[in-house]
């Protein structure tokens, strides 16, 4: 016993030993919670426990004391006959963040089972070190949604340029989560996931074109603008909405023109997001196509003209279309 009354550490190695299964799983819990140094030997040596659980314990506690001479029996866990101790192997080695755990991840992403797999993915993006790329990249096509879905998160977090290709080729993935997951991927890399987002506002899939714009919105690159210009003619409706949010967000008058003349749009939902980007732009030339725009066929349209008339002119004419275009007509006598 230690001095306080509670068992000390002695006590708790000694208890490896015990007959009892249930006893040595406490023990391996106990000494993991302690962080000592001296249990490290002990636990290493329940890892060859005859009860898979003990095991598992013992490779969880070893985790938790971040040692880096845990790294190697760690490693070998990793191929222990039970699921659960691989699992929690792989998860350990995630904490202890060693190099020498790179290949046997690696071979663990080959694992039956999924979560296994999972959790290696974890420990690679946590490992951050050179050489992780290539396996995350590897995972993306994993029959697992869970592990592609912590592969896309894992690449987004390391933050490398190389990423950038496989986060895009993602947003095809047919799991909604994992879509998600690279698209945010792809924006956590900034103005370096453009070239690709680029490359996938021309993909065949509709949906990837969408993703891809407002991805490309959201990024504000300048480069984007004139490819957001040409989707405005997209005949998919959600990529031609899409890019106009995009324009609005970026905000380049090279944008002005090509968003009055989708004004035009037959779908009411794209003009909106068209009103509402041209709002955004505050440029005066966008005026006289938007107290047009006033008449449209569509009420929830009409609305949003009105907001971005006054958003650019200052102006505030409550009395409908005629003031507007009064004031329009005043404006042009004025400037003429």
């Amino acid at each position: 016993m230690a001095k306080n009354g509670k068992p000390g550490i002695e006590w708790w190695i000694s208890l490896l030993g015990d007959n009892d299964p249930a006893v040595r799983k406490k023990a391996a819990r106990a000494l993991g919670e302690m962080r000592n140094p001296l249990a490290l030997a002990p636990l290493v040596a329940a890892l060859k426990d005859p009860d898979g659980t003990v095991r598992a314990y013992a490779v969880t506690a070893l985790g938790a004391m971040k040692e880096p001479a845990a790294a190697g029996p760690l490693v070998s866990a990793l191929s222990d006959p039970d699921d659960e101790v691989r699992k929690c192997a792989a998860l350990a080695l995630g904490s202890v963040s060693d190099r020498a755990a790179l290949t046997p991840l690696t071979i663990a992403l080959g694992d039956t089972s999924p979560e296994v797999r999972n959790l290696a993915v974890i420990a690679l993006g946590k490992m951050a070190v050179p050489g992780t790329v290539k396996p995350l990249i590897s995972a993306l096509k994993d029959p697992s949604d869970s592990v592609r879905i912590s592969a896309a998160g894992a690449l987004s977090m390391l933050r490398t340029r190389g990423a950038s290709a496989p986060l895009a080729a993602a947003i095809k993935d047919p799991s909604s989560q994992v879509r998600k997951t690279a698209i945010a991927g792809l924006i956590r890399l900034g103005t370096g996931s453009t070239p690709a987002l680029l490359k996938a506002l021309k993909d065949k899939n509709g949906n990837t074109r969408y993703l891809a714009a407002g991805a490309l919105g959201i990024i504000e690159d300048r480069r984007a603008v004139e490819p957001l210009i040409e989707a405005l003619k997209d005949d998919n409706l959600t990529v031609r909405f899409a890019s106009a949010e995009a324009l609005g967000i970026i905000r380049d008058p090279r944008a002005v023109a090509p968003l009055i003349a989708a004004l035009a749009d037959k779908n009411d939902l794209v003009r909106i997001s068209v009103v509402v980007a041209l709002g955004s732009l505050k440029d005066m030339k966008a005026a006289e196509a938007l107290v047009g725009a006033l008449e449209d066929k569509d009420a929830h349209v009409r609305t949003f003209v009105v907001v971005a008339l006054k958003t650019i002119t200052g102006e505030d004419f409550s009395g409908g279309p005629q003031k507007w275009a009064a004031w329009l007509a005043r404006r042009k006598t004025e400037n003429s």
